[in-house]
């Protein structure tokens, strides 16, 4: 017997090995079919973002200048533009909140994506009728407040932990279509043989192409449902969405600390850039008409653009490293101390309209959209990693509200009252002074009770 055991045992596992490297085999050909599966899902969520802005950056930043060519009073102007971050303020997190709670977030997605563009093509046909321009402004808005939130929602859910800190590199991707669009829609609306209709035009067929998409990322849904459905069993168990007090879920995530100051931090930036974005490029331009140089206006702000764009872009490609090294909450830190950076710069640097001041203009562009972009990946991902799961559209809803309806609004009539009374250079001067001095107290606050904390106690 001992001399045939071991001939029977080398016989019997010829076709165990058989077995074990066939499911092996089988194993390889699977995760690589998965791993095809979610690289193709992964490259179809480029293409969204990059259509997607580039559809709105053909005919958003320019509707100011198709009001003005319509008529409109620079009052009326301004009331105008006030419609979107007041009626985002309220309508987003009824959006989310709608969301959260019929679980539809797609279907609510291209939805409100498709009443948007409809509502803001028929502005085209209401120029002569301000009253009837606002009424599809504001339906604009109802509809547009989800968009924004609902994808990023979407889009940070379906990443696995160690995909999250890459969703700067699917973000840039909207980056460069926004900076694109907007670039090349420059030279079209300044150029008399075309005209804003056209804008209306490429805004159009690019939203269709941007709904094509959207419909095409179903595969990361589904890798999105069974991932937090699987998390949901391991830590929670099953729930039934009936059964939630959403209220009281609600109340309990804005009393955490950290989502509370991270909302504060991305009210004060939309604030800050609102009023950058309201009057920088009016500061601009008189500069460049005092120094007599106005002829070489609209394509130096071209340029500005690009410089816009370039930071934009590689601050989404870098986020996930810098967030790696310095955690989310870090990089939100770092980018509300920069922000009195570019209130300095857009002051002007230099003497009249030198080559300083221009580097200071562009540089100010770059850092502008660098700090949108660290702040808000980094905001999204820690509210999405640190809220319950199923109240991820409101809370991303909720901060889209602080960043474009409490900070934009905020920003826009407070700087419109301190530019008037100021000038223009004078308030960014002052804004960035008294922004170093209140980052300086908060500093100095937080090290004397990291210090106290440490002080010896005595009876």
């Amino acid at each position: 017997m001992s001399i045939t055991e071991p001939a029977l045992t080398a016989r019997q596992s010829v076709p165990t090995q058989a077995y074990e490297e066939k499911d092996n085999a089988t194993n390889e050909n699977q995760n690589t079919a998965m791993e095809t599966e979610r690289s193709s899902s992964l490259n179809k969520i480029r293409l969204l973002y990059f259509f997607y802005r580039f559809s709105t950056g053909s005919l958003v930043p320019f509707m100011s200048l198709f009001m003005s060519s319509c008529g409109f009073t620079h009052e009326e102007i301004g009331r105008l533009q006030a419609i979107r971050p007041i009626v985002t303020m309220i309508s987003a997190p009824l959006w989310g909140g709608l969301a959260d709670r019929t679980g539809r977030k797609k279907l609510i997605l291209i939805s409100t994506f498709v009443m948007s563009a409809i509502c803001r093509l028929s502005c085209a046909f209401f120029k002569d009728d301000i009253q009837l321009f606002a009424i599809a402004l504001c339906s604009t808005s109802v509809f547009y407040a989800a968009v924004t939130s609902l994808l990023d929602s979407i889009v940070v859910s379906s990443l696995d932990s160690k995909e999250r800190l890459n969703f700067g590199k699917l973000r840039l991707w909207g980056e460069l279509g926004n900076g694109i669009s907007s670039t090349l829609m420059m030279h079209v609306s300044n150029n008399e043989a075309y005209g804003f209709e056209y804008l209306f035009i490429v805004h159009g067929v690019s939203a269709v192409v941007a709904v094509v998409f959207m419909l095409l990322c179903t595969p990361s849904n589904q890798y999105n449902n069974q991932s937090h459905q699987t998390t949901q069993t391991k830590a929670e168990g099953n729930y039934n969405c009936n059964t939630i007090d959403w209220r009281r879920s609600l109340l309990d995530a804005l009393k955490n600390a950290e989502i509370t100051s991270i909302l504060g931090a991305v009210a004060v930036t939309g604030c800050s850039i609102a009023v950058l974005e309201n009057f920088s490029y009016i500061n601009i331009k008189t500069v460049y008409k005092a120094n007599f140089q106005e002829d070489s206006l609209g394509r130096e702000i071209s340029m500005y653009r690009v410089c816009h764009a370039i930071g934009g872009v590689l601050t989404w490609w870098y986020s996930g490293e810098w967030q790696r090294r310095l955690g989310p909450n870090g990089v939100i830190l770092a980018s509300v101390c920069c922000i009195p950076l570019i209130f300095f710069l857009y002051a002007g640097v230099g003497d009249g309209l030198d080559a300083w001041t221009k580097i200071g203009f562009a540089v100010a562009e770059a850092i502008r959209s660098a700090i949108f972009a660290a702040m808000w990946s980094s905001a999204t991902i820690r509210v999405n990693s640190i809220c319950p799961s199923h109240m991820t559209a409101v809370l991303q809803a909720i901060m889209d509200a602080s960043y474009r309806g409490v900070g934009s609004t905020a920003g826009a009539y407070v700087g419109g009252v301190l530019c008037k009374k100021f000038g223009i250079a004078n308030t960014f001067t002052l804004v960035g002074k008294g922004f170093v001095s209140l980052l300086c107290t908060v500093g100095a606050l937080f090290l004397s009770s990291q210090i106290g904390s440490y002080a010896p106690k005595f009876n």
